[in-house]
């Protein structure tokens, strides 16, 4: 309880490993601050989800990774992305907002990996990417492998809705940086949680300017 003060200043000295709210203007002021955060969206009807395992998916550019990619995206378009992709195959990517929460869950998971539970480990995770599974997928695998983290699965979706492999996989929470990857998860009643970073937030606020929302 902070009286109505932010609990922002907070968050680092509690050593905070992901703030998630649905005051979206307080999940920014902890994006700033250095603390991964998102802002949290139910669905109306929630997918039943498993109860011995904990799984968690992430968008990766601008979220496990720095929007640099999708800014050559949205600026030069498809081709100018996968080029680019193509050429910097082998330089790392940036880290993104999250990408501390997705060692904070890697050091959970080694705990168990320890007591020989890999295969049946109570935590899982899920990269679940618009890139494709060619160069642009390659990249980022590289640059996970290169920061030391696993990712259980990574699902390279080539631009595919993301809604039904979200169905599929059941997670507890899903992040992504642009809203209607959010909303899809939502309507196929996955938690999802918008990480308001990166070039993909001047679409989304020029997508509710255009639909009022």
């Amino acid at each position: 309880m902070t009286g109505g003060s932010s609990p922002i200043g907070y968050l680092k000295a509690w050593h905070t490993n992901l703030y998630l709210s649905a005051d979206a203007e307080k999940v920014r002021e902890a994006l700033g601050e250095g603390i991964a955060a998102a802002t949290m969206f139910m669905p109306e009807k929630m997918t039943e989800v498993s109860e011995s395992q904990l799984r968690v998916a992430f968008d990766g550019d601008a979220v496990l990774f720095s929007d640099e990619s999708e800014r050559i995206f949205k600026t030069h378009g498809l081709d100018k992305f996968f080029e680019h992709e193509k050429e910097n195959e082998d330089r790392l990517l940036d880290h993104g907002p999250l990408k501390g929460f997705l060692e904070a869950l890697g050091k959970l998971q080694k705990k168990f990996y320890a007591k020989g539970q890999r295969l049946d480990c109570p935590i899982r995770t899920y990269l679940v990417t618009a890139r494709s599974a060619a160069s642009s997928g390659i990249r980022a695998l590289k640059t996970l492998r290169a920061w030391g983290l696993e990712i259980d699965e990574a699902l390279f979706l080539a631009g595919a809705p993301k809604g039904p492999m979200l169905e599929k996989i059941r997670p507890h929470i899903y992040f992504d940086d642009q809203m209607f990857h959010v909303e899809g998860a939502a309507e196929m009643g996955t938690i999802a949680a918008h990480v308001p970073y990166g070039i993909a937030q001047k679409y989304n606020n020029q997508h509710k300017m255009s639909t009022g929302k």
